[in-house]
């Protein structure tokens, strides 16, 4: 769809707002001015349960107008009849969800199309925050192109500022007190996230450590490598290589495998597993048990 015609032949629709023949009327209208009209139908699951009674009104519309579906449903390959009825007179894609080790470099792309630059550090904090939402990175980042007043002035604190990310209390800036060893500061983060559970559930929490402490162990059992080779073989961007190294050299490796171990009984813990232990005194516990 050409830029300049988007404005009269295209057209955002959500499925809990329109019904099929409110649908297919729309779409039985030719194109202004261009040779196609485009529908692009968001949030379709409640629509889609009602396509069947409509699959011969649907072949009767012009070729002029296409229509698109958005579902959300991992089950829709086994509805066989829909399946087959998009196979004839359609198409069915399947976007899965790409990978958490893909995040960065998406990030990174989406933010590049808006002129943004982000460092490695700045693409795995919005990863922390949104998870893999791809639409709401996406989204944020075309309001930020949207607000700015010029290409100046756009810079990491204004990033973080909009995607609502705190400098001090944040995943990495706990692993990278929990690398210096700092308890204090250690602790003032995790009483942070204790008493923000739905941010911060204590089991992402402790995957997060847990993950931190394992690179750790892997880096103090590849001495014999160079930088490059460190990186590659433990999946760390050469950004943080230098903090990583320094956290290893802070702790043996004897301490490093039973802090593993420690966490994956907090773990347990946090499940209800031989435990009474509430979920907002486990990060305090674990903190002193590893840094006290």
């Amino acid at each position: 769809m050409p830029d300049e015609l988007k404005t009269f032949n295209e057209y955002i629709l959500y499925g809990d707002e329109i019904n099929f023949n409110e649908l297919l009327l729309k779409a039985n209208n030719y194109p202004m001015m261009g040779d196609r009209q485009l529908f692009l139908v968001r949030d379709s699951n409640n629509l889609i349960k009602e396509i069947d009674k409509y699959f011969n009104k649907l072949k009767s519309i012009p070729k002029t107008s296409l229509i698109v579906l958005f579902i959300n449903d991992p089950n829709i390959s086994k509805k066989t009849k829909i399946v087959n009825y998009f196979k004839e007179s359609g198409r069915l894609i399947n976007f899965k969800k790409i990978y958490d080790n893909q995040l960065h470099n998406w990030v990174i792309y989406i933010s590049s199309r808006y002129n943004f630059k982000l460092d490695y550090k700045t693409s795995q904090l919005i990863i922390e925050l949104t998870g893999n939402n791809l639409s709401k990175i996406n989204n944020e980042f075309e309001k930020l192109s949207l607000n700015k007043k010029d290409s100046l002035g756009i810079n990491e604190e204004l990033i973080l500022n909009h995607f609502g990310i705190n400098n001090e209390y944040n995943l990495f800036e706990l692993q990278n007190q929990y690398g210096k060893r700092d308890l204090m500061k250690v602790l003032k983060i995790s009483d942070h996230f204790s008493k923000n559970p739905k941010k911060y559930p204590v089991q992402v929490v402790l995957m997060n450590i847990y993950n931190y402490y394992l690179k750790i162990f892997q880096i103090q059992s590849l001495k014999k490598l160079n930088d490059s080779e460190v990186s590659k073989q433990v999946g760390i961007n050469p950004f943080f290589l230098n903090e990583f190294k320094n956290a290893s050299m802070n702790i043996s490796m004897k301490e490093t495998v039973k802090t593993l171990n420690t966490i994956k009984n907090y773990d347990l813990k946090s499940k209800g597993i031989n435990t009474l232990v509430q979920d907002e005194k486990i990060l305090k516990q674990l903190a002193l048990e590893i840094l006290g």
